[in-house]
């Protein structure tokens, strides 16, 4: 139970930050805030991308990681709940107008896919597992990705952000892009099973690779 109010907490106050500021340096800053203080209670997930990818390397059981995306989603339509009562607005995210659909796809599986690689090597590498540095290299890999993200897609790489406006917006009573709300939760479930593959890849086969090095000297 702990692990779920620290996902929901996690997720409610990283997404208020995305939804407030749209501040690459204030989500960020968030981000690694919260990193440190869930870290040694949940994994610090916050993101149902991040989640997705655990359970393909088999660090998350299907029903855990059903819990974990409630929890996530529940702290995503709180914290646009929040940022209704206090400015009276509504967010849908949305990409850019000079930017098609696809492209906009693209960009959320590449970005999506990074951040989730990133997370995989900090959290389960012996050389940077129980590093005090993890919460900085996430932190700073999602200030990059915003920026390269925002002018394409919005750079979301977060389905809690994307479920939690539009469950939020459809509570309210207002009609959704459904394409685009599909394409960000889509775009970042892809990337997170892409980033499990490669870091199975690069970290499994290579040590494979060394141990059959060592037996045949």
């Amino acid at each position: 139970m702990k692990k779920l109010v620290m996902e929901f907490l996690g997720t409610f106050f990283i997404v208020l930050a995305v939804a407030i500021t749209s501040n690459p340096f204030a989500i960020a800053a968030m981000v690694m805030a919260w990193m440190y203080i869930g870290g040694h209670v949940s994994g610090a997930h916050y993101n149902p991308l991040v989640s997705f990818s655990m359970v393909f390397v088999n660090k998350l059981s299907w029903r855990n990681f059903g819990l974990y995306v409630l929890a996530q989603i529940l702290g995503g339509i709180s914290a646009f709940a929040m940022n209704f009562y206090l400015r009276g607005v509504i967010l849908l995210p949305q990409p850019s107008v000079n930017a098609t659909l696809f492209k906009a796809f693209i960009v959320e599986v590449f970005l999506s896919t990074i951040l989730a690689l990133v997370v995989l090597n900090v959290v389960f590498l012996d050389k940077y597992k129980n590093n005090p540095m993890f919460g900085f290299a996430i932190g700073f890999t999602i200030l990059a990705l915003a920026f390269v993200g925002s002018p394409i897609s919005g750079g979301l790489f977060n389905p809690a952000i994307s479920l939690g406006a539009n469950i939020f917006a459809l509570i309210k009573g207002m009609s959704i892009v459904a394409e685009n709300l599909l394409m960000y939760v889509s775009g970042a479930l892809l990337g997170g099973f892409l980033a499990a593959y490669l870091f199975k890849f690069f970290t499994i086969e290579h040590k494979r690779f060394v141990i059959i090095e060592v037996i045949e000297d």
